[in-house]
This record gives structure tokens, C-alpha cells and sequence, in this order.
């Protein structure tokens, strides 16, 4: 049985209307599936906690500003006579575990430490990811709950994140007068940039299928999920900073390549006290070089400090 075509002028311009807006809705519907698929957060368990490294803490809970129906769970580990307080914010993906081994450092060093997990992750409230919109807001609480509840001094407070956590940390603690020095391990210079290989990753797509979708996923992003993600810049809070900001990478991260590093150096105010690692993947400076690293970032926070 042949399918009958229409032939005349109005009948063809007719089909090939329907034909248009047959795919437009397929390619809104596919960009809303892969936009789902990547704002939903790998919930990993948590396999190490503090006493697995010989440290005291409590268990604690909090909301992000300003997002009460949402609840965080973390970490607060106190050091003896503590020189300030660091927050700790992990990468995609992960948990408040990551780094422990680094936190114990921090807090035999002289500084308490509040690790959480943001949003969607470990054992915090399960919620739609913000592409780092949202999480922002996770940081905010977590700097109101030691200042709030822990006793935190303003002007001694200090952040500590990787990757995803380190573009988080950027973009936050500019607007934070409580924040005074900024370590980020492996940011990033915008979700733009990342944007095809992340969607990739995280749904399997064939990355030039992602590329033909891009227009399509900032659209459904922005009016569906009321996310927009061209204002996830790192790069440009970068610039805002009147002081030295903390920053590692590896030289071989092929996730968040060299180059975003290299841009927000080009970015900042202040030369930046920093460090490129050799011979390691993304994220993984500590792992590979854990002397230097700690001994790093902790003349880092102790210059941040005055000490």
C-alpha cells in the first residue's frame, strides 16, 4: 500500500508545516529528557566518616538559604584552639567524605572544618541540581550555619572546594564579607564551556548529538526548569576578587582542560598563590602529591589569616 502524498501547493506547504513542528517537538522532547537525566545527581553512600581518621565531630543539619523545605547534611569537625573555620565543598557527584585524609590536615592544623553534601548528594535532600545556580545557595547555608551555630568569627572564614565545589566556591564567596580566602581545585570557567561533554558523560549521548542539541537544552533549561545556565561563570567572578585566590590544577586534566585555568588566572585581580601538578587526572592533585598539596594550601589559608 503507497502512501499518498498531497499534490497540491497548499497540501505540500501543509505537510511540510507538520513536518517541522513534528520535529521541533521531538527535539524539545529529547533536549527536556537529557536536561532531566543531567540534573539528577549520582547519590553515591558515604564509605568513610571522621572517626575512621581519628577525629571528633557531630553530625549536624541545615537548610540552604533562603530554601527552608530543604534539608543538607554534614560534618562539623572541630580543631583545638582553631585559627578560623574552612568549609568544604565537594565535586559532582561526590560526598562529604572526599578528601578526609586532607580534612584531618586542616583540623590538626588549627582550623575546624564544616564538610556537607550539597543538594542531591549523600545523604542531603534529594532535589533537582541547579547546574551550580542552586548550589550556591547550599554554600550560603553552610557559611550562615558557622556563623550562626558554631561560633565562627567573621573575617575568618575560609573555603575549600574541587571542581564542581570549586566553581561553586568562586561564584559564592565573592558576595560573602565573612569569606576571606578561596582554595579551588580544578574549576571550571563556565557550564557553557563544559556543557556537550558533560551531557555526554552523564547521558550517554553521542557528543554530536549533544552539540545539535545545545540550543535546545539552555532553552528548556531557562523556561522549564527556570535554570540559566549561561550564568554559571565562574570566569567572571573570578575578576571580582580584590584578593589572591587559592588555585591548583593538573596538567593533564582532560575534563576541565588546563585552559580554564589559565583564564581565570588572566581574570584576577591579584596573582594568585598557585599550582599546576603534573603527571594527574582531573581533580586529583591531592591524591597524587598529598605533602605539597596540604603544605599548600595551608601556607594559602594561614597567609589569608595573617599568620
Amino acid at each position: 500500500m503507497r502512501l499518498a502524498l498531497p499534490t497540491s501547493p497548499r497540501g505540500r506547504v501543509l505537510l511540510a508545516v507538520s513536518a517541522v513542528v513534528i520535529l521541533g517537538l521531538l527535539y524539545l522532547l529529547v533536549s527536556l529528557y537529557i536536561v532531566n537525566t543531567a540534573l539528577v545527581a549520582e547519590r553515591n553512600e558515604i564509605e568513610e566518616r571522621p572517626e575512621d581518621f581519628g577525629l571528633r565531630y557531630d553530625e549536624v543539619e541545615f537548610s540552604p538559604r533562603d530554601w527552608p523545605e530543604i534539608t543538607l547534611r554534614g560534618w562539623w569537625i572541630p580543631a583545638q584552639d582553631p585559627k578560623g573555620v574552612v568549609i568544604r565543598i565537594h565535586g559532582l557527584d561526590s560526598t562529604r567524605d572526599s578528601s578526609l585524609g586532607m580534612v584531618k590536615t586542616l583540623v590538626d592544623e588549627g582550623y575546624s572544618v564544616l564538610t556537607f553534601d550539597l543538594r542531591g548528594h549523600g545523604e542531603s535532600d534529594p532535589a533537582q541540581m541547579g547546574g551550580g545556580i542552586h548550589e550556591k545557595d547550599d554554600l550560603r547555608g553552610a557559611i550562615d550555619y558557622v556563623l550562626e551555630e558554631r561560633g565562627a568569627v567573621p573575617g575568618r572564614v575560609l573555603l575549600y572546594g574541587d571542581s564542581f565545589g570549586g566553581a561553586i566556591a568562586l561564584m559564592t564567596a565573592v558576595d560573602e564579607p565573612a569569606v576571606v580566602g578561596l582554595f579551588s581545585d580544578s574549576s571550571f570557567t563556565s557550564v557553557s564551556d563544559l556543557l556537550i561533554q558533560e551531557i555526554a558523560d552523564r547521558t550517554r549521548a553521542a557528543r554530536w548529538s549533544a552539540t545539535a542539541l545545545r540550543p535546545g537544552i539552555l532553552f528548556v533549561a531557562r523556561t522549564v526548569k527556570g535554570l540559566d545556565i549561561n550564568t554559571v561563570r565562574p570566569l567572571d567572578s573570578a575578576a571580582l576578587y580584590e584578593y589572591p585566590l587559592g588555585l591548583v590544577h593538573c596538567r593533564g586534566d582532560e575534563r576541565v582542560p588546563l585552559s580554564h585555568l589559565a583564564q581565570i588566572r588572566a581574570q584576577a585581580q591579584e596573582f594568585p598563590h598557585m599550582a599546576i601538578y603534573e603527571n594527574c587526572e582531573h581533580s586529583q592533585a591531592w591524591d597524587e602529591y598529598p605533602d605539597h598539596y596540604e603544605a599548600f594550601m595551608i601556607d594559602y589559608f594561614d597567609q589569608r589569616l595573617g599568620l
